[in-house]
């Protein structure tokens, strides 16, 4: 598939990563351009330092030609602006991340085929917690069908409590990990030291291997 992506942040670039080891055409846009050199550097991919607001943007890399664009920029209103470029050329397929649900709502009202909100994310996590299911949690379906969002939490008895994340012998292809939910917000896995009994470990996880993936924690 040949697949644009929006945003360089952890989100992005862990997905792209993906994406390009699986064979992928992957592109992606972010006016930092050093978030775009890095990751040049460690992907195969094509990464532009770029400002998505522009429209001449969209014709130089000739956007109905993609099958899938992602917006996951920081900013609510530029990934919905992202999206209705992509609705206006025809792009078939369509992913973006905002936080305020009332403009998820209007995403999928034009069309966006899946617009995945912290608050629902925050909520699965929560709700996880509260029925005490400490196996892997499925947030949320992943487009190209081979990769799920998902989440598993961490307990007294887990031999991961008390390590750091680069400690944990989790299987470095086919997953990453983008946030770390400590009960209040979800925070870049930089920003956590040791993990604690209730952190919860969100990550991109290929299907097959989702069960390595928990046990590694465990």
């Amino acid at each position: 598939m040949r697949i644009l992506i929006v945003g360089a942040g952890h989100v992005g670039s862990s997905l792209a990563k993906m994406l390009a080891v699986k064979g992928d055409e992957v592109i992606v846009v972010d006016k930092d351009a050093e978030k775009c050199s890095r990751l040049a550097n460690e992907a195969d991919v094509l990464a532009l330092a770029r400002d998505a607001t522009d429209p001449v943007l969209y014709d130089e890399v000739d956007l109905p030609s993609f099958d899938v664009v992602v917006a996951v920029t920081d900013r609510d209103e530029l990934n919905l602006f992202i999206s209705t470029i992509a609705r206006d050329y025809g792009v078939p397929r369509i992913i973006a991340r905002v936080k305020d649900p009332s403009i998820a709502r209007l995403l999928e009202r034009i069309g966006v085929e899946y617009a995945i909100t912290e608050p629902h994310v925050i909520a699965k996590l929560i709700e996880a917690t509260i029925e005490g299911r400490y196996h892997a949690v499925e947030l949320a379906p992943i487009f190209t069908g081979n990769y799920i969002l998902a989440s598993i939490t961490i307990t007294e008895s887990d031999s991961s409590l008390g390590k750091r994340l680069e400690e944990v012998q989790f299987p470095r292809e086919g997953v990453r990990i983008i946030a770390i939910f400590d009960g209040k917000e979800l925070k870049d896995p930089d920003e956590i030291g040791e993990l604690q009994s209730g952190y919860h470990v969100v990550a991109l996880v290929r299907k097959d291997k989702l069960e390595e993936f928990v046990e590694s924690f465990r």
